[in-house]
């Protein structure tokens, strides 16, 4: 799936007027673990780097002291705030208090499709394009390390795995990359996955 290029991740993923609402894809799989109290509404941005022709995405690596995911790959994001208009609103202003990105130098245009983690989250993860020239400004008490990935990379059949782990008891499948010594895993590569999905289907 070489090639992607900006116009192709556009008509891929869901019109910035479609939010994903509702249950996440990953309910079924987690009804037991969650029950039945409400999740919290969340947003990441899912962030794409052009820089000339070529895309990659950027990543954090939260702190290793963190009470919950520490140490974990993640995209920049948190608990949308009553404050925030929306989930676009809230990506963009926990990327910037992550990582120092500013809200004009992303570009928002669209959505994956939801997601619900073993955390108690609804994740709207927010696509966008951020400029190649930005400025990393990064929140110590909350990331210890942003880095890009190439695109080509994470769409590549070969470095996607599926993984069978035991999770409080029972079996359960996830999916991971390995990128220079980083494991990028759980609901950051099962993301990408959906994207993979999206653009399979829309090409």
């Amino acid at each position: 799936m070489s090639g992607i290029d900006t116009q192709r991740l556009r008509r891929a993923v869901r019109d910035l007027a479609d939010p994903p609402g509702g249950a996440g894809w990953n309910t079924a799989e987690l009804a037991d673990a969650l029950g039945d109290g409400p999740l919290r509404p969340a947003a990441v941005l899912v962030p794409f780097v052009q820089r000339g022709g070529e895309l990659s995405v950027l990543f954090t690596r939260r702190a290793n002291h963190l009470r919950n995911h520490a140490g974990q790959i993640s995209f920049p994001g948190g608990a949308i705030d009553p404050g925030d208009a929306d989930a676009v609103a809230a990506a963009l202003r926990e990327t910037e208090e992550e990582v120092g990105i500013l809200p004009g130098d992303v570009e928002p245009f669209g959505f994956l499709d939801g997601f619900d983690t073993v955390s108690g989250y609804h994740v709207y993860p927010v696509t966008g394009f951020v400029r190649g020239g930005y400025f990393l400004r990064m929140h110590e008490a909350e990331v210890d390390e942003a880095f890009e990935v190439p695109l080509e990379f994470l769409l590549a059949p070969a470095n996607l795995r599926r993984e069978r782990i035991d999770w409080r008891g029972k079996a359960r499948t996830i999916y991971a990359y390995e990128w220079e010594g980083r494991r990028i895993w759980g609901a950051t590569a099962a993301m990408l996955k959906n994207l993979i999905d999206r653009l399979e289907r829309s090409a």
